[in-house]
Order: C-alpha cells, then structure tokens, then sequence
C-alpha cells in the first residue's frame, strides 16, 4: 500500500512539474513571437504607444486602416480589433494599455452580437487573455465570465492549450512589418454565396458586455476621447439594433458615427466580400469617409490627400 502511494503521489507531482514548466516556456515563447496574432497581441497589450488605437471585432480589423487615420489626421494609430471576439476581450487589453498610458482617441466599432447581445458562452473571449491572468485586474474579468474559471487557471498548461501550435509558428516565422499597424485588409471581389438569409437576432441584452464598454470609457482619462463606430454592412442593421450603445453614449457624451444605413454601402457589392465585411477597396473608402466625418465634428488635424483621392473614385 505504502508503495502503491508513493507512486501516486510521484504520478501528480509529474504532472503539477509539467504543468509549471509547460507554463513557464509558453509565456517565453509568447514574449518571443515574431509574427501572426501571438505577436499582434503580446504588442497590443504590452507595447503599444500609438495616439489613436482602434477596438472591435474582425469589422474593427478589417474595416479601419491606420495609415489613412495617421495622414488625414497626423496622429499615430494602431488597430487592436480582433476577430470573433468584442467587449469582453477589448476591456481587458484596454485595461491592460491603460496601466501604461492613455491613448488621445479611441475608436470603438460596434458589433450587436459581440458588444451587447447575448450570443455564445463568452468564456471563448478570454483566450487572448489567457497569458496574462496574474496581471492587475484581469482575473476580475475572468470571475465576472465564470466563476469556475479561476480554478482553471491555476493550471499553467491552461493558459496556453488551445494555442500551442500557433505560438511555435508564430515564434519560428521570420518577423514581417507589413506596415499596417495591426490592419488586415480582405481582398477580393463580393460573394454572393456567403450571404445569409436574414435572421430575426433575439435582443437580449448581455450586461456583462454593456458593463464593459463602460468600464473602458470609466478608466479612461480626461484626455482620452471615445468614439462609437458602427461601420457598414451590406445588408445594413436592423433598426434599433444599436440602440443600447446609443443611449450609453448619449448619458456619457460619447460621439456616435452610424454608418450602418448609409446608402453609398448597403447592397454595393463593389465595396464587400461578404455580407458584414468590407474589402481592401472598401475598407479604404470607409476609413476616408470616417476620418472627413471626425474631422468635421472635433477640428482635429488637416486632411491630407495622399492616401483618399476622392476625386478619382467611383461613387
């Protein structure tokens, strides 16, 4: 019996070691990331200094272009839009920018399904967060998703488990600057394929996420400048859709730029790839659009016309 114990107890304390040091060379590795998200996220929630950063979903990530924002306006930009993912994640990453510094202006694309309605288990917004749970705060967020998910995260191989393919490649690809800042243009042409047929959502609010977006706007300086997006879709949205983040932004003066119904891109398949994406065409178009609305409403910068030639476009 003595024995048989040993063996057991020798068996759990192999596997807490492995746990540690699969831990310990995972958070090494991700530190190390030369490229892909691993990277993009490690540089987002630990070295970002831009002026302007932009959050959201895979609309933020595919729909604004910081190079446009930094000429017409002539401040830096980054955009720390993710896909599949919206408040929950955008929180922590903000809350982990802020410990660091406060960016002049952010902009926030609204996603219904992301940013304030119930949808999936919203644990799947925490992988991006996974790595840095010891830091200050983030395991409030983790608690508020799940009460069960501290435990979970006492394991260090936990952490990391569903990413660990993509770290090591991320580590052995050769570093790329694109010099996007964290923009990832979709090319191509619109597909009707992928179109879906419309579908009535169940608006019932997630106060969970609602709570995050003001918790973002909450720990922000005075210095720091909100703006709600809603960009374009090519279905459009249903009207009322966005009516929660409009009424927080209406009790917190936040400015609100809807381009949800804006007739230029609703049905225009020039400017999408699919139903809810724009493509590298459009994307420069709205970002130029974007930054003529900014700049009528705040004043700031001068535009600059390297990057929108308006004149040269199709309407």
């Amino acid at each position: 019996m003595k024995d048989h114990l040993i063996k057991i107890a020798a068996f759990f304390l192999i596997i807490v070691l492995l746990d540690e040091v699969t831990g310990l060379v995972f958070s090494h590795l991700t530190g190390c990331a030369h490229s892909g998200d691993t990277a993009r996220n490690e540089y987002i929630c630990n070295r970002t200094s831009e002026d302007i950063l932009v959050f959201g979903s895979s609309r933020a990530i595919h729909h604004y272009d910081p190079a446009i924002i930094t000429d017409s306006i002539g401040l830096s930009c980054y955009n720390c839009g993710q896909d599949g993912n919206g408040a929950i994640l955008n929180y922590g990453r903000f809350h982990l920018i802020g410990q660091r510094y406060h960016p002049r202006i952010v902009l926030y694309d609204v996603m219904p399904l992301y940013d304030i309605y119930n949808g999936e288990d919203n644990c799947k917004y925490l992988g991006w967060l996974k790595p840095y749970y010891g830091r200050d705060g983030i395991a409030d967020i983790f608690e508020a998703v799940s009460a069960t998910e501290k435990y979970k995260m006492i394991s260090q191989m936990y952490r990391y488990n569903s990413r660990f393919i993509q770290i090591l490649g991320d580590c052995l690809r050769l570093a790329q600057d694109d010099g996007r800042n964290g923009f990832q243009p979709l090319e191509g042409e619109f597909d009707h394929m992928k179109i879906n047929p419309s579908e009535t959502m169940e608006h019932q609010v997630d106060s969970l996420k609602l709570s995050c977006l003001c918790h973002m706007i909450d720990e922000a300086d005075d210095e720091t400048r909100f703006v709600f997006v809603v960009s374009p879709s090519w279905y459009g949205m249903e009207e009322g859709l966005t009516q929660p983040v409009k009424e927080l932004c209406d009790q917190r003066g936040i400015l609100l730029l809807d381009f949800s119904q804006d007739p230029k891109y609703v049905h225009n398949d020039r400017y999408f790839v699919d139903g809810e994406h724009l493509n590298a065409v459009g994307a420069k178009e709205f970002t130029c659009d974007l930054v003529a609305k900014l700049k009528a409403v705040t004043g700031q910068g001068s535009f600059s016309t390297t990057h929108c030639q308006r004149g040269h476009r199709s309407p």
